[in-house]
């Protein structure tokens, strides 16, 4: 049986390539961003669910952050706008990683392609969702 941490594991292991680290300036993280990482790209690979079926199905979502750029308004104050350009980059990358994998041990399918979001502290972000599923390989009494 598989667990959210094997999935995220899993998921890991298929963007975490040379192809992927060499757009980003930070890491690529299992679960959570450690606060105070608003300057650098990073990926977050976390678990929504796994179920506990023969054929195990799971969510997990692939989380690409970005810096946001400054920009000055008319009224002098700034703000930060998402660098489109950047993280659509990474998406085109991680995407075909992500799609239609199938493994010895799991399969994977992009379910959500990516959408643009900010945190609640700030940062900008394409949260990308994958289907997951996993064969269990482990039953004694089969």
């Amino acid at each position: 049986m598989k667990n959210g941490f094997d999935m995220i594991n899993d998921v890991r292991s298929l963007i975490n390539v040379p192809a992927v680290l060499s757009l980003i300036d930070g890491k690529i993280y299992p679960g959570t961003r450690p606060i105070g990482r608003t300057n650098k790209v990073d990926i977050v690979v976390n678990a929504l669910g796994v179920n506990n079926n023969q054929l195990q199905k799971g969510t997990a979502n692939i989380n690409i952050y970005a810096p946001g750029i400054r920009t000055t308004q008319e009224d002098n104050s700034v703000q930060y706008l998402p660098d489109y350009a950047k993280l659509n980059a990474i998406v085109k990358v991680v995407t075909p990683l992500a799609e239609s994998q199938f493994r010895a041990t799991f399969n994977t399918k992009v379910t959500d392609p990516g959408t643009p979001l900010q945190d609640a502290d700030g940062n900008w972000l394409v949260s990308m969702q994958l289907s997951y599923q996993s064969i269990q390989t482990n039953y004694k009494n089969i």
